[in-house]
């Protein structure tokens, strides 16, 4: 067969034209005489999901649990067949993500490893405490065991203490540590992703963390200064904002008033040109989380780059370029008037192999 022959709308812009994934399964401008037309009309490159936990699910009373490693993969290939192409894992108990690595079933992987986190400041079962002075060790271990991204974890609250409303965190290092663990992973080659829930986030955006996740209690002013120097949110607003099952009156109330603040810092990233990535920790969907966006105010076409080509040039990935492995989704109808759609890929390729077809 000579490949595969790709038209419609190519989003997230929508401009019309054409492409195709040659018998090499190399993205190409021009379709090869004889390929094979891919069904739908709206075509997008391979999706990004910028933050999530494939080796993390849901336990009891909503505390999250570490998973095996034939979990963590089912949920790698759950997530090619779901058209995503590149998948951002920001930290794995014991590193198991890392392992993954080893076969990622055409997804490009970037897995953190362990989460750094000081004792008694992290879900028990997810980590291995690091000491300030074991951070920067830590994490040049995780790098070369091949992390290109490290997952600090900025502030949470005091286990100890019963208290787990992300308000309730404080800063889990000092500035000064931060700022040296930024200097050294950059120094090797890698990045500092850094989960923030309070208003320390001000801080470690000055401290030099590349992406903010979650980012509850940022101000507009530190959405800004992020977007100057360069940085990424991942705001995760199906963790965040969505409704819970069993939502009493008080806890819907807080859900608001973080839907109302989220509404702001997404209004600052537009004006103020912040890079937003889609991420769905280990709760969401690229879908729902791409709805959200929208609802809260971001414009259809630039959420939909967020969970594609925005995030890839954020991530140095490729994207579909001609001459490299072909990675696209295709859908019959517009996301960008329904993000639904995004649920329902009417073809997907991935690393130039249609995915269910066995190419």
């Amino acid at each position: 067969m000579a490949g595969w022959r790709v038209e419609g709308a190519f989003l997230p812009e929508g401009r019309p034209g054409a492409g195709g994934v040659d018998d090499q399964g190399r993205w190409v401008e021009t379709p090869l005489d004889g390929s094979e037309p891919l069904p739908g009309s709206f075509v997008l490159p391979g999706l990004v999901d910028a933050h999530c936990h494939l080796s993390v699910g849901g336990g009891e009373g909503g505390r999250p649990r570490p998973l095996g490693y034939a979990e963590a993969r089912a949920n790698l290939t759950e997530a090619r067949r779901a058209g995503i192409a590149v998948v951002r894992d920001l930290g794995s108990p014991g590193s198991l993500a890392l392992r993954l690595l080893e076969d990622t079933e055409g997804v490009r992987l970037m897995a953190c490893g362990r989460f750094l986190a000081p004792k008694g400041q992290y879900f028990p079962d997810l980590y291995s405490p690091v000491p300030a002075d074991g951070l920067i060790e830590a994490a040049l271990a995780e790098i070369e065991a091949g992390a290109r991204w490290v997952k600090l974890i900025g502030d949470f609250p005091l286990v100890e203490s019963g208290a787990m409303r992300p308000g309730d965190a404080v800063p889990a290092y000092s500035v000064d540590d931060v700022r040296r663990l930024v200097e050294a992973v950059r120094q090797a080659g890698a990045r500092v992703a850094a989960h923030t829930t309070t208003g320390f986030a001000g801080e470690l955006v000055a401290a030099g963390v590349d992406s903010i996740e979650h980012g509850d209690g940022m101000s507009e002013a530190d959405v800004a200064a992020l977007a100057g120097r360069g940085g990424a949110w991942t705001p995760t607003l199906c963790a965040a904002i969505a409704p819970r099952p069993g939502e009493d009156a008080d806890r819907r109330r807080r859900r608001m008033r973080r839907r109302e603040h989220f509404e702001h810092l997404i209004r600052a990233a537009v004006e103020n040109g912040a890079r937003i990535l889609v991420g769905t920790d280990v709760v969401g969907s690229v879908a729902e989380e791409v709805a959200l966006l929208v609802e809260l105010g971001l414009p259809p076409d630039t959420a939909l780059a967020a969970a594609s080509t925005a995030a890839c040039e954020f991530l140095g990935v490729p994207g579909l370029r001609a001459g490299y492995p072909a990675s696209l989704v295709t859908f019959d109808g517009d996301p960008r008037d329904d993000p639904a759609v995004l649920a329902r890929p009417a073809a997907v390729v991935a690393a130039g192999r249609r995915v269910g077809q066995g190419r």
